[in-house]
């Protein structure tokens, strides 16, 4: 347990620190099957701990007494009743996507580690806080089988089978959303190839690349603090 909610803690500070979430945002990992681990309201995102992770139920409610949930709390319920598959979600405030969708423009595959997400990008238009059981479950629903799921105006929630393949996502969300705002200024960016994106997300999926970018972002920030 300890050992989670440490690295539950550096993927939460990993986010902060390259600017994917700010005073605001959450992580978390499904522990059991009727509840889960999430960074608590308040802490600062960067100096997030293990002390600092606490437990919720599956209906959005502490698990513990004393424990002071994040307001969106729902996303995480609700994604996590709906998908059993699921086991860490990320709700993120990066710049690069929101600017896409305040702006109205298609966020899809356009650099290879995009096509990560080529299983699709849906977008939940509603920009107001997923506060309650019921835009919980709208969102989830938007969601679907996707890995990630864009807040139309306010962000974006990812998800993962696993902490570490969870901010290999979250990395690469945002480097995709970054390229393609640039490439909108340039001219009219496309998707790439279906087959490239089927290729690219079977090759990209692979433990050893998902350990080594985790190693680098971790070691990257340990230098910074």
């Amino acid at each position: 347990m300890d050992d989670v909610k440490q690295l539950l803690a550096t993927c939460c500070r990993l986010l902060e620190t390259n600017a994917l979430i700010d005073f605001s945002g959450h992580v978390s990992f499904r522990d059991q099957d009727d509840r889960f681990l999430i960074n608590s309201h308040g802490k600062s995102r960067f100096e997030v701990g293990p002390e600092d992770i606490v437990a919720a139920r599956l209906d959005g409610t502490p698990a513990g007494k004393g424990y002071r949930l994040p307001s969106e709390i729902h996303i995480h319920a609700s994604v996590y009743r709906a998908r059993r598959d699921v086991r860490a979600i990320a709700h993120l405030h990066s710049p690069a996507v929101i600017s896409l969708s305040v702006a109205r423009r298609p966020i899809f595959p356009a650099i290879f580690q995009g096509t990560l997400f080529a299983d699709g990008i849906p977008v939940y238009d509603d920009p107001r806080h997923v506060n309650t059981p019921a835009r919980g479950d709208r969102l989830a629903s938007a969601l679907g089988s996707a890995k990630v799921v864009v807040i139309q105006s306010h962000g974006s929630v990812v998800v993962a089978e696993n902490i570490k393949a969870l901010f290999f996502f979250c990395i690469y969300f945002e480097n995709n959303a970054r390229s393609l705002l640039e490439a909108y200024h340039a001219g009219n960016p496309e998707p790439l190839a279906p087959e490239v994106q089927r290729e690219g997300s079977d090759v990209l999926l692979n433990e050893r690349i998902i350990d080594k970018v985790w190693d680098y972002y971790n070691s990257k920030m340990a230098l910074q603090s």
